[in-house]
């Protein structure tokens, strides 16, 4: 006997995810439809928890999904704009802000809807990239004070960058560090990271439903050790070429950096040298600082810089090396420290998740929800610096190990300089902030008073007088290095935020145009004059 099955008008649905559970879900889209920008209310089928979602046309199947611009709002109006009555509201509406919002708030709404709506933890939401773009959008062009001036007054077409947009991925990234920093610490993929952490998280959820044997050990068959055998092989591969890559750019560009203090020295104690290389360097840091996460970042590559310069010096210049290995030994408690730091960060974030479930469930008003949510972002952001600054102290470390024993140096030519005293002389200058115990001759007066050749022939006292200049000239330049790459650390540790604006800025997600990077030249063409 056939089944006559019911059937219903066709009713356009728009599918998302649950940002508390992780469930995808579809809903019908209202009728009459609502305008573009519109927050909705959804309820998720599994959880129960309250899903906030923002409304606009592209998120509909079959209609138009262009990105280049959010579509126009019914805030629109005719005419022109205002800075206190925009022409149109869409990209304050896709933030989730008020036309009052200032830089502060807008930063704290793009940080927390991006990290929300990345596409990545949103996979089974197919406009979740689209959104994306959109906040994107939004934000670059409500964080650049030309760019919302124009927005404000004649709306979105007239308000792109020269150039267009920047790519949505590039943007978020910039999130900590940006562009100035690639040079320093390499590229930071936290899409990539976060893609991982979120399918660790979805497989930890499938093993804790797996059978498990007496020791509490999932129980896998021959195939599953396998494949998850060849997955973890293929994927720590990918990660070492990616860090030797990494490690290699950034060893030879640090080497060139030193490399204006070492070539113009005459050595150690060049008083002139040491005085501009520490000018040089403090220019410098006071330029990254205004990057996103800039002091931050900063503090994290000097402490490296610093002490790795230091172990290197305190390892050359004391008896058996006693002094190299206490450096050693501060370096390993700071990484178990900064260690512990990241978990107690992780374990704080997943708290505040449990705490907006939890109230979520109990019944929770619109401002209460956006609050927490808002806590929660901040909270996430801070976890994910966390592990970020872990890598990137793990990789300076390596690179300077690398800098510093540079086999290059054993064939290097003498500067022809002399080796004395090269803290004294730097502490003098105010370069090095701690004292270091030098033999009167420095690296060669040690290696010529070690050699001792006693008799020997005229030709093999010239021979053996050769080896040690040449020894002693790529000593002189590895020492050289070392003092550079102190002074640069501690020009990075010494930046400090300017009061609440700098303090505003530090983690300010900055984005570079054309039409920034002119006024920024042109800013610094005034101070100049």
């Amino acid at each position: 006997m056939t089944t006559l099955i019911p059937s219903r008008p066709i009713q356009p649905h728009i599918q998302t995810t649950c940002s508390t559970c992780s469930s995808g879900f579809e809903f019908p889209v209202p009728e009459p439809r609502p305008a573009a920008g519109t927050r909705l209310e959804i309820r998720c089928w599994k959880c129960g928890s309250a899903e906030a979602h923002v409304f606009y046309p592209g998120q509909v199947p079959g209609a138009s999904t262009s990105t280049a611009t959010p579509p126009k709002t019914p805030t629109r109006r005719k005419g022109r704009g205002t800075q206190e009555s925009p022409l149109e509201t869409g990209y304050y509406d896709l933030l989730g802000v008020p036309v009052t919002a200032t830089t502060e708030d807008i930063k704290k709404a793009y940080r927390r809807m991006a990290i929300k709506h990345h596409p990545d933890k949103n996979p089974s939401d197919p406009n979740a990239a689209e959104r994306f773009n959109a906040i994107a959008i939004a934000y670059q062009t409500l964080s650049d004070p030309a760019l919302r001036r124009k927005y404000n007054e004649q709306g979105p077409k007239e308000s792109q960058p020269e150039g267009g947009f920047v790519d949505p991925e590039e943007v978020f990234s910039a999130i900590f560090g940006g562009e100035k920093f690639v040079s320093i610490i390499g590229n930071i993929s936290l899409a990539r990271d976060m893609k991982a952490a979120l399918e660790e998280a979805e497989d930890a959820e499938v093993d804790a439903k797996r059978e498990r044997d007496a020791k509490g050990r999932i129980i896998l068959s021959e195939e599953e050790k396998k494949a998850k055998d060849e997955k973890e092989r293929r994927v720590n591969a990918e990660k070492a070429a990616e860090r030797s890559a990494r490690i290699a750019k950034l060893v030879e560009q640090l080497t060139s950096k030193l490399s204006v203090f070492t070539e113009a020295a005459s050595g150690p104690d060049d008083k002139e040298m040491l005085r501009s290389w520490k000018m040089t360097c403090e220019l410098e840091a006071e330029d990254l600082k205004a990057e996103s996460y800039g002091v931050d970042l900063l503090h994290a590559v000097g402490f490296v810089y610093a002490s790795k310069a230091k172990h290197f010096l305190a390892t050359h210049q004391s008896f058996l090396g006693v002094g190299g290995w206490l450096h050693n030994v501060q370096g390993k408690y700071h990484v178990f420290s900064e260690t512990v730091s990241t978990l107690r960060s992780a374990i704080e974030l997943k708290a505040m998740f449990d705490q907006i479930q939890a109230a979520e469930k109990a019944g929770l008003s619109p401002e209460e929800k956006k609050r927490l949510e808002e806590a929660a972002a901040e909270k996430g952001l801070h976890a994910l610096f966390k592990g970020a600054k872990l890598e990137i102290e793990s990789v300076l470390r390596e690179t300077c190990d690398r800098v510093l024993e540079d086999p290059a140096l054993a064939a290097a030519p003498t500067s022809g300089g002399r080796t004395t005293q090269a803290v004294a002389a730097a502490s003098k200058s105010g370069s090095i902030s701690s004292t270091r115990s030098l033999s009167p001759t420095g690296f060669a007066g040690n290696f010529a008073s070690a050699v001792g050749f006693g008799s020997s022939t005229p030709a093999q006292s010239a021979a053996a007088s050769e080896a040690a200049a040449r020894a002693a000239a790529a000593a002189q330049r590895a020492e050289l290095r070392a003092i550079g790459l102190q002074i640069l650390g501690e020009a990075y540790m010494a930046v400090k935020k300017d009061g609440a604006e700098g303090a505003e800025a530090d983690d300010f997600v900055k984005v570079e145009t054309k039409e920034s990077k002119a006024r920024d030249s042109a800013r610094e063409r005034g101070e100049r004059r």
